[in-house]
C-alpha cells in the first residue's frame, strides 16, 4: 500500500525526532490532571473516511476502522463526546483544523515535519512504514545484514522498492525482484520464489500469522508514523491525548486495535 500523501521518509530526520520528544517532555507531570483540565466537552474529529482498514464507510452507512475505534476510545477515556467530521477530502484535513472546524485530525495521517510550524502532532500510535518479511523458520536471514546473495521482492515503485535498490548497490549479489503489488511480493516469499520481501507494515500484518507462515523481522526498515494532528496552541489537548495514548499502549488497547483491524481473520 503506497503512502497517499507523498511525504514518505526512508528514515525520520533527527530534527523531527527531537521536536516530538520536546512535545512529550512538555506534557510531563500528572497525566490525570491534563485530562481533568481538558477545555472541551466534545472532541470534533476530522477524517477522510476512504482508507480501509483505518477509516471507511461501512455497508450500513456507519463509520468503521482502526482510526474510528481509536477516536472513540480516546473520547471515552477523556470523558468527552466524539463527533466525526468525516466528509473531508484528505487535502482539506489541515484546512479544517486551521479554521477550527475540527479539534483534531485522526485519519492515518503521517507526521510531516514541514507542517510543524503551524500544527502539532501527538506521539505516534502506529508505524505503517516498510518492514522486512521472511519465511517462518528461515535461519539464514535475521535482518538487513544477512541479505548478501539473496533475492528480495518489492512492490514496484513503492518506498520499499527504493530502499531495496539502495541496499543492492551496497550489498554483494543482492537481487531486487519487483512485483505489481505488495500481496504478490509476499506470496513470492511464502512459496519460496524469493528469500524475503520489503513491504509496508499494513500489507505485512494482513498475512503474518496466516497460512503463509511469514514473520516480520524485528528491525524496521523505514518508519512512517501515524499520529493525531491538532493546532499548535492546543497544548492541553495535546498533553491529554499523549497521556491517553501512553495509557492505551501500556494496557494493550493499541495492540488490540492492531489485532482487530490489521491482522488476518483465523
Amino acid at each position: 500500500m503506497s503512502c497517499r500523501v507523498g511525504i514518505w521518509r526512508a528514515v525520520l530526520t533527527g530534527g523531527l525526532v527531537f521536536t516530538l520528544a520536546l512535545c512529550l517532555l512538555a506534557c510531563t507531570g500528572n497525566e490525570d490532571a491534563w485530562k481533568q483540565e481538558l477545555p472541551l466537552e466534545t472532541l470534533r474529529v476530522g477524517m477522510d473516511a476512504s482508507m480501509p482498514p483505518f477509516e471507511y464507510v461501512a455497508a450500513d452507512g456507519s463509520l468503521a476502522g482502526f482510526d474510528v475505534d481509536l477516536a472513540r476510545e480516546l473520547g471515552r477515556r477523556l470523558d468527552v463526546d466524539v463527533q466525526f467530521v468525516a466528509n473531508l477530502s484528505y487535502d482539506g484535513l489541515y484546512d479544517a483544523l486551521a479554521v477550527g472546524r475540527v479539534d483534531v485530525v485522526i485519519s492515518s495521517l503521517v507526521v510531516d515535519p514541514d507542517r510543524m510550524d503551524d500544527f502539532a502532532y501527538s506521539a505516534h500510535y502506529f508505524d505503517a512504514g516498510q518492514v522486512l518479511v521472511l519465511r517462518e523458520g528461515n535461519a539464514e536471514i535475521e535482518g538487513i545484514g544477512d541479505l548478501d546473495a539473496h533475492t528480495v521482492a518489492v512492490e514496484f515503485g513503492a518506498p520499499g522498492d527504493m530502499v531495496a535498490r539502495r541496499w543492492a548497490r551496497r550489498r554483494a549479489n543482492l537481487i531486487v525482484e519487483p512485483y505489481q503489488t505488495a500481496d504478490e511480493a509476499l506470496r513470492a516469499v511464502a512459496d519460496g520464489t524469493v528469500d524475503a520481501a520489503v513491504v509496508d507494515r499494513v500489507s505485512a500484518l494482513a498475512v503474518v500469522g496466516a497460512e503463509a507462515h511469514l514473520v516480520i523481522a524485528d528491525t524496521p526498515v523505514a518508519e512512517e508514523l501515524y499520529a493525531v494532528a491538532m493546532r499548535r496552541e492546543d497544548k492541553r489537548l495535546r498533553c491529554a491525548i499523549n497521556a491517553t495514548l501512553s495509557e492505551m499502549e501500556a494496557d494493550g488497547a493499541l495492540t488490540a486495535l492492531v489485532d482487530e483491524w490489521l491482522r488476518p481473520f483465523d
